[in-house]
């Protein structure tokens, strides 16, 4: 009895509704998501994700004059706009160094990012499609171009999910990341170096708990 009532008024109100013509309320769209709302800015460099067409036209008023894009052909061809494009139109410098996989992280990637900001007369975009490669382009440039402490670096990487080490949740300590010479030179010899053979041949590191 109880819901025959509900219903009957439910259909009550429904046609109310259609008698004086009121529309039920809209639920406004998602706002589109911009790479700007999670811009992250280091002095002269912003490291971000990859901006929308919208995004682009909005670079001159934050200051920025030099692009670099880490995506791959293949990435850039599925997001609707030809940035290169439109960013020669805003009078914005463009430069594209793909970036697939662990061996395109090399010294020549890092010394053309370098050599984009030095020649910038204005701040410097760099970005892939999340944030994370950029982020460990400008961190290394942050060590050997800036003077970062390899640690320091390395947190710069926390808005895009590349610190804090997964194996600090794992084992519930904070690690530190230093050279391994630096370790030697500070009287513990016997802190155990790791080995990685990588693109750029065999290096050492050494983790230290904080």
């Amino acid at each position: 009895m109880i819901f025959r009532c509900l219903l009957l008024a439910a259909i009550a109100a429904l046609g109310a509704c259609a008698a004086t013509g009121t529309k039920p309320a809209e639920v406004p769209a998602a706002a589109a998501t911009s790479a700007l709302d999670g811009l992250q800015a280091y002095d002269r460099v912003f490291v971000a994700g990859q901006p929308t067409s919208a995004d682009l036209a909005l670079l001159k008023d934050r200051g920025i004059t030099s692009v670099l894009n880490l995506r791959a052909p293949a990435e850039m061809a599925g997001i609707g706009f030809d940035e290169a494009a439109e960013l020669a139109a805003l009078g914005i410098d463009y430069q594209s160094h793909p970036v697939a996989g662990g061996k395109a992280f090399t010294a020549e990637l890092l010394a053309a990012f370098a050599e984009q900001v030095a020649a910038s007369d204005g701040k410097v975009l760099l970005h892939c499609a999340s944030g994370a490669r950029a982020s460990l382009v400008y961190a290394a440039y942050a060590v050997k171009y800036r003077g970062l402490d390899i640690d320091t670096a390395m947190r710069t990487l926390e808005p895009f999910g590349g610190w804090p080490l997964p194996m600090e949740r794992m084992i519930g300590e904070h690690l530190s990341v230093v050279r391994s010479a630096e370790v030697r030179h500070a009287g513990a010899r016997s802190a155990p170096a790791n080995t990685i053979n990588g693109a750029l041949g065999r290096s050492e590191f050494t983790t230290c708990p904080q």
